[in-house]
């Protein structure tokens, strides 16, 4: 990840690529719920992900992100996306995988199945114990700008997905990890919000949108568990936080994500994977608030 920093040159190909990618900011459509496939993980290992899209198409949402493919090349997954109505509005990824030996093939596979959004969920983002997190940072910006410019010429994007980590690793001046990353990146490097994980840090999530604005394709609308770890401890379904746990204000986060921009509201259930119960049951709350 010892990427150089170097000069950012525009083109007229980076331009054009870039105005084929979902739009940052403007009118957002109605019915844009997706589903992270993760909330579902072990119900796809013993079910099959082909029964799964179609369970998940019947409970109503209208995109998934993956995290996994399960064994499924870009052939299979755009079938199985088309015969269910879907598309994809995203996926999670390793950090190598913005590598300049890696990327050309990373978009060139998602963009094969449909996807031009790649996002890093924590996998490669951290430094090693003992490691400065300063010099680390500064090396990880440096790989994402280069990587988003790359990217942007294959007409994907890439981003950054936060957890609580974010906000609690502070540099030695202060500055959070999150505020030097989206301040130090280029603005075409995207902002997927995990609102819960924001929210269980005691920080407002509507506030990272004003400070970064336009930048975010997508969210994860999740409740918070009131702790700074996996919630695997409450059932995880939307619009039932945890006994012990702030929650989410959803009726100003979807004010301040519509005025943002945000396109794509994605749900993340992180118990009972091997259930459809939790994810459907967060459909329900999405749409009494409207959102589909």
């Amino acid at each position: 990840m010892d990427v150089t920093r170097r000069a950012f040159l525009a083109s007229a190909a980076a331009a054009g690529a870039m105005r084929s990618l979902p739009a940052a900011s403007g009118a957002v459509e109605k019915k844009a719920v997706a589903v992270q496939l993760y909330s579902i993980g072990t119900y796809i290992r013993r079910n099959g992900l082909e029964k799964a899209l179609a369970e998940v198409a019947k409970i109503g949402y209208k995109a998934v992100e993956f995290v996994d493919y399960f064994g499924k090349n870009a052939v299979q997954l755009k079938k199985m996306l088309a015969d269910n109505g879907l598309v994809a509005c995203g996926t999670h990824a390793h950090v190598r995988e913005f590598g300049p030996d890696r990327i050309k093939a990373t978009c060139e596979f998602n963009l094969a199945y449909g996807n031009n959004l790649i996002i890093c969920a924590g996998a490669g983002n951290f430094p090693a114990e003992n490691q400065p997190l300063d010099d680390f940072l500064k090396r990880l910006v440096d790989h994402y700008n280069v990587a988003a410019e790359t990217a942007a010429r294959y007409g994907c994007k890439i981003g950054l997905h936060n957890h609580t980590p974010e906000f609690d690793l502070k540099m030695k001046d202060g500055t959070t990890y999150f505020d030097y990353f989206f301040s130090h990146t280029r603005p075409e490097v995207c902002m997927e919000q995990d609102v819960g994980w924001t929210t269980c840090t005691g920080r407002d999530p509507c506030e990272q949108w004003h400070k970064y604005p336009h930048r975010s394709v997508t969210m994860h609308a999740k409740e918070d568990n009131g702790r700074r770890r996996m919630m695997h401890t409450f059932d995880g379904i939307l619009g039932k936080p945890a006994a012990n746990a702030k929650g989410v204000d959803w009726k100003k986060v979807a004010a301040a994500a519509d005025a943002d921009g945000v396109k794509w509201w994605i749900a993340e259930c992180e118990a009972h994977l091997d259930s459809l119960t939790p994810v459907a049951e967060s459909y329900k709350f999405l749409k009494a608030l409207g959102r589909c």
